[in-house]
Formats: structure tokens, sequence, C-alpha cells
């Protein structure tokens, strides 16, 4: 694999990758570039106060409660420093969609959905947890639904 750098004067900077066929390695480097194979530090809850490190995939939702960050794994909870809006737009490629005030949920870890009365979803996640979806937010997750969050690595 050859690389080439460049040093600009002016201007944004851009990353350009060039491959005959798309395979784990070029994958690999795309989620590195975008910044998706990042992982996140967690405090746990426990009142160890140990930090932990942990995938975001490992994550079914995260929650704000009191200006504090929680994020929600399938058996752990651990409090990060990030705010709400933050983790939504760092992992919104990753299958991270807002979904109340409160809460930005993991799509892929959706077992099923129901409609509830006032245009709200509810949420059943593959770890037995249910979560409702806002009116407000409903929208935007039909919409996802509806497209398809296929890969992008332009």
């Amino acid at each position: 694999m050859k690389v080439m750098m460049e040093q600009l004067a002016a201007g944004e900077e851009e990353i350009i990758i060039r491959y005959r066929e798309m395979n784990e390695r070029i994958e690999a480097l795309c989620r590195f570039i975008k910044g998706q194979d990042s992982k996140l530090v967690g405090r746990g809850v426990d009142g160890g106060g140990q930090l932990y490190l942990f995938s975001p995939d490992e994550v079914f939702y995260f929650e704000s409660v009191d200006n504090a960050v929680y994020a929600y794994l399938s058996d752990a909870v651990y409090r990060i420093q990030e705010s709400l809006p933050e983790i939504t737009a760092r992992y919104e490629e990753n299958g991270f969609l807002r979904c109340s005030r409160t809460m930005t949920i993991h799509i892929d870890k959706i077992e099923r959905l129901k409609s509830e009365p006032g245009s709200r979803i509810r949420a059943f996640l593959s770890n037995g947890e249910t979560v409702m979806i806002s009116r407000k937010y409903a929208k935007e997750l039909r919409a996802v639904l509806k497209r398809g969050r296929g890969k992008d690595y332009a």
C-alpha cells in the first residue's frame, strides 16, 4: 500500500482512499480515520470509581440524568464525561439516534418496535429493556428505518 502525504498552506484537509475492492483492512482504516474505532472511557457506578474502556458497539443506550451521562451496556452502567449531543453526533454513523430529550439509543440493539398513542414508539431492546421514543424523535427513526443505514465510507 502506497501512502502519499502533502502539506497544505490553506484550505480544508482531506483524505482520499483509493482501492480496488473494499475489504476489512480498508473498512478498519475508514473507521479509524472517522474516529469510529475509538473507545469510550467510563467510570463504574458501583462505587469503586474505577475507569473502564469499552466500545460504542457494546452500548445499548446513553441517558442523561442530573447533568451526568450514563452508558448502558448489557451487564453494566458507566458514567461518561461527554454530553449527550456530543455522543450522538460522534457516533451517529455507528447507529446511535436521539430518541428523547434525555436519551440516545443504539438502533442496532432494537429487537422490535411497537407504535404507541401520541405518535410515540416503544423500542424493545435485545437486553430486555424497553425505551420510549418520543414523538419529536420518532419521525427521524422512521426516516432512518425507511432509507436504511448502509455503510458510507465517502
